[in-house]
């Protein structure tokens, strides 16, 4: 703690125990002086019967309340108060004895102060100034204990915010570069074939990185953006894979003003054109996506074939355990996830319950 710092807290204890002796002598003046027309021998009473209270406070207020009570150490603070009260006791007669003594020997004052005053009033008098300033100490320390843990608590929350934030970014930078390598993959073998649809296959992945460089950034896009970019895709797809592969897709009219985190849907159809592709019979993907006033349904059917997906698993699994994860992030409480595989197809069902995913 540097020289400024330490004069500061000095100055503020000061302070501190200066306002505290100033409202101690004002409750005593009035407090005994209350019968009197002069207020005199009530404020000079006070003053010797300041010491012991101050200590009171002190005792009270900075040591057996913050550490002790506030620390559930109940007993000892039971034990350390009664020691207190009897040292107290002692040193407030020992005070009030030596103060009607002063008092009475001047004769300006009235000699018969003291004398309608009992010992317990004094000690009552002496009390309340230790039990009310203890209350204000109280509240002083739990206010400060509670901006503390506001403190802490709000530490906590940032530090889980900035690894959620971490992980958000490691699961994109998987998702895009496995995307990219598939669509790269079908441009290269149309390419290849000398197609006439080649230019436009490259416009859609021209519109697809404009997408991911910069829709992703964002925590939420319009459900609609999200359909387009999906729309890009099962164009991209449909070229690449002719008649031998049937997509059917239903997207709706109206998309509302849903909000929804990007590249959320886009794993789980890539796994379907992986699987969907079929050795000796008919394949498929149905795509349908629906969405309500509270609520976005995602559904994706597609053929399977065990000798396609063997070849197809340790990629595939990228892409599942990515949304997996990237759902538990962002919607913890509020949507579905249902995977079912079946013999010769698999089923995807998703249900987003709220447009609002979690902060992260």
């Amino acid at each position: 703690m540097t020289k400024k710092k330490l004069l500061i807290e000095l100055s503020k204890k000061l302070l501190m125990q200066l306002s505290i002796c100033i409202g101690a002598l004002l409750f005593f003046t009035f407090y005994f002086g209350i019968t009197l027309s002069d207020l005199g021998p009530a404020f000079t009473f006070g003053v010797f019967l300041l010491p012991a209270t101050l200590g009171m406070v002190n005792v009270f207020s900075f040591h057996l309340i913050p550490e002790y009570l506030f620390r559930q150490r109940y007993f000892w603070f039971a034990l350390y108060t009664a020691y207190t009260l009897v040292i107290s006791i002692f040193l407030i007669a020992m005070s009030s004895f030596y103060g009607v003594i002063f008092i009475n020997s001047w004769e300006s004052m009235d000699t018969g102060f003291m004398l309608s005053k009992n010992l317990y009033l004094i000690i009552i008098g002496v009390y309340i100034v230790v039990l009310f300033t203890s209350l204000f100490s109280s509240f002083r320390e739990s206010h400060k204990m509670h901006l503390h843990n506001q403190k802490l608590q709000y530490a906590l929350l940032n530090g889980e915010l900035q690894l959620k934030q971490q992980e958000l970014s490691y699961l994109k930078m998987q998702i895009q570069p496995h995307f990219l390598f598939n669509t790269l993959n079908t441009i290269y073998g149309s390419a290849i074939a000398n197609r006439v649809e080649t230019p436009e296959l490259i416009l859609k992945l021209s519109s697809l990185l404009d997408y991911l460089l910069y829709q992703t950034q964002k925590t939420l896009v319009p459900l609609e953006d999200e359909m387009d970019h999906l729309k890009d895709y099962l164009a991209l797809e449909k070229m690449r894979h002719g008649n031998k592969l049937k997509v059917t897709s239903t997207f709706p009219q109206k998309s509302g003003n849903h909000m929804i985190a990007p590249m959320l849907f886009l794993p789980l159809v890539e796994n379907s054109f992986k699987h969907g592709k079929s050795l000796g019979r008919d394949a498929f993907v149905e795509l349908r996506i629906l969405a309500y006033a509270d609520k976005v349904e995602f559904f994706l059917r597609n053929s399977y074939d065990d000798s396609v997906a063997k070849g197809n698993l340790a990629s595939s699994g990228i892409g599942l355990q990515n949304i997996k994860k990237r759902l538990q992030l962002l919607y913890p409480d509020s949507h579905t996830l249902t995977i079912h595989k079946s013999d010769g197809y698999f089923e995807v069902e998703l249900q987003i319950f709220t447009t609002q995913p979690k902060e992260s």
